[in-house]
């Protein structure tokens, strides 16, 4: 959804502008909207959050990556010595850690979403959306629930030299 639409149906003449919900929370600048427009585009396509809760998390990620944007265009204008500067980092500190908590949050839902198709029908059907997949795939110890990690490498595929001397030293012990 574009942050800005106008609407004709006004009085003549006169024109009003309907902002995207998350646009108005962040107070973004008229002058700002197509940039905010094209990083929420990009989030969108790239993340593609389903659901209500990843897209709690999605407006999150998207706040914090906006406000990200603002305090570093902010760290340019200022002088390192200027007492705001502490305060900015401050903030930056701030929407840093909400960022990758968000994005951390929203990996695990989507993970957690993808291994639930792994599961056998009868488990998925029982299993609460907000469970961690992977965590009830360890207790289970069923080697069905989840795809098997792949093998490690052949001796033969490892460099000549040191694993072979690690593996000559384990032999010998």
């Amino acid at each position: 959804m574009p942050t800005e639409a106008l609407i004709e149906n006004a009085a003549p003449g006169q024109h009003h502008i309907v902002r995207n919900p998350l646009s108005k929370q962040l107070a973004i600048q008229p002058e700002d909207c197509q940039e905010f427009d094209s990083l929420l585009a990009a989030y969108q396509s790239q993340i593609r959050p389903a659901g209500a809760i990843q897209h709690t998390l999605f407006e999150e990620l998207v706040s914090a990556a906006w406000n990200l944007r603002r305090v570093r265009i902010l760290e340019s204008r200022l002088d390192l010595l200027d007492p705001r500067s502490d305060r900015l980092a401050q903030h930056k500190s701030r929407f840093e850690r909400t960022f990758h908590r968000a994005l951390n949050q929203l990996k695990a839902l989507q993970t957690d979403h993808a291994l639930r198709h792994t599961l056998p029908r009868e488990i998925r059907h029982r299993t609460p959306f907000l469970a961690s997949i992977q965590k009830i795939a360890k207790r289970s110890q069923s080697p069905n629930l989840l795809p098997k990690p792949a093998s490690p490498p052949l001796a033969s595929q490892h460099p000549v030299g040191e694993p072979h001397r690690l593996q000559a030293r384990a032999q010998a012990r």
